[in-house]
């Protein structure tokens, strides 16, 4: 397929950084919403998440945004990073695919617990009781789940840094911080998987230098964009 005449490596690179912005942003506005307490009885755990029903919507519909969002930085990091190695980037975007998908399986699980809940209001007092259980249940933080996710998406940003690494038209250091973040999510992830102590106490050290990595390049790729020369001559076929 050819390239329209008014794509360029610039627009590509500007508008990834904008969306990674969005996704950074809309993850910090989902966090930021309240809590749920779901390791009360299970008459709280109902209380609480039917009266906070509407920030938990908006929570769940931010980070679907933010999914949606993340794969539109998917395929754009993809489309500036191949001329360096088109495995490598093909490789990074399915991990970044299978990541989304395991945090679109987790807000679907969520919303049906959601779903348990309003039925339990119309149901026979012991019937309520069984489907609220079954909703607490579903409502669970499950660190594993997250950290699977963290797996995929920590292939994906260590991908990143290899290939900015090898690039000549983005600054080599932040490539280099971008693997060691990614490595950190995947380090981290499986030290939670074999020691859940372990993962926590990695967690505080590891975790700011991906956080890091990723702001840099977000912010680099808006303010700057790429080289486009150096970018031009590295994706001629040699």
């Amino acid at each position: 397929m050819s390239r329209l005449p008014h794509d360029s490596p610039e627009t590509t690179a500007r508008l990834a950084g904008f969306l990674w912005l969005v996704v950074i942003l809309v993850s910090v506005a989902s966090i930021a919403a309240p809590s749920v307490n779901v390791h009360g009885t299970i008459a709280e755990t109902a209380a609480s998440v039917l009266a906070s029903e509407g920030p938990y919507r908006l929570a769940f519909a931010e980070l679907l945004f933010g999914g949606v969002c993340y794969l539109g930085v998917t395929a754009l990091l993809y489309e500036l990073l191949k001329p360096v190695s088109p495995t490598v980037a093909f490789f990074g975007a399915l991990a970044s695919l299978a990541g989304i998908t395991v945090g679109a399986a987790s807000g679907v699980h969520t919303l049906s617990a959601l779903a348990l809940l309003h039925d339990a209001s119309s149901a026979a007092p012991d019937v309520a009781n069984q489907i609220q259980a079954m909703a607490q249940a579903a409502l669970r933080e499950d660190p594993a789940e997250f950290k699977i996710g963290m797996v995929y998406f920590g292939c994906h940003v260590a991908s990143i840094g290899y290939l900015i690494l090898r690039s000549t038209f983005l600054p080599r250091i932040i490539g280099a911080i971008l693997v060691a973040g990614g490595a950190s999510y995947f380090i981290t992830s499986f030290a939670t998987f074999i020691s859940p102590t372990l993962g926590a106490r990695l967690a505080p050290f590891v975790i700011p230098i991906a956080l890091l990595g990723e702001g840099s390049l977000t912010l680099w790729l808006l303010i700057k964009g790429v080289n486009a020369e150096k970018w031009r001559l590295q994706a001629q076929p040699t």
